[in-house]
C-alpha cells in the first residue's frame, strides 16, 4: 500500500486508531458504514456528471462539425497562396545605424 489520497500507511493507522478511541467500538462500525454510503453516493454522482458532460461535449462537437460542413468553401485569390513574408535576414533591418531616426510625428 503506497498511499491513499497522499496519506501514508502510518498516518492512516493513526487516523483509524484515533477514530476508534473517539467513537468507541460500538459506534465505529455505524460511522464507517455511513461514510461508505456517502463515498458511494459521491462516486455515483461523479459518474453521472461525467457521462452527461461527455454527452454534451459530443453534441457540441457534432454541431461544430455540421456547421463547418454546411459553410461553403471560401476560395482564396491565387496571389494569396503564393504570398511570402519578407525575410528578416537583412543586415540593414537587424542593425540600424545610430544616425537613422524615425520620422517625427
Amino acid at each position: 500500500m503506497d498511499s491513499l489520497f497522499g496519506i501514508g500507511p502510518m498516518e492512516l493507522a493513526f487516523i483509524f486508531l484515533l477514530a476508534f478511541i473517539l467513537l468507541g467500538p460500538r459506534d465505529l462500525p455505524r460511522v464507517a458504514y455511513q461514510l461508505g454510503r456517502w463515498i458511494r453516493q459521491a462516486q455515483l454522482l461523479y459518474t453521472e456528471f461525467r457521462r452527461e458532460w461527455e454527452a454534451e461535449v459530443r453534441e457540441v462537437s457534432r454541431e461544430i462539425e455540421q456547421a463547418a460542413a454546411d459553410q461553403p468553401e471560401i476560395a482564396l485569390p491565387p496571389e494569396a497562396a503564393t504570398y511570402q513574408l519578407p525575410s528578416l535576414s537583412g543586415t540593414a533591418d537587424a542593425n540600424p545605424s545610430p544616425t537613422h531616426r524615425p520620422e517625427d510625428r
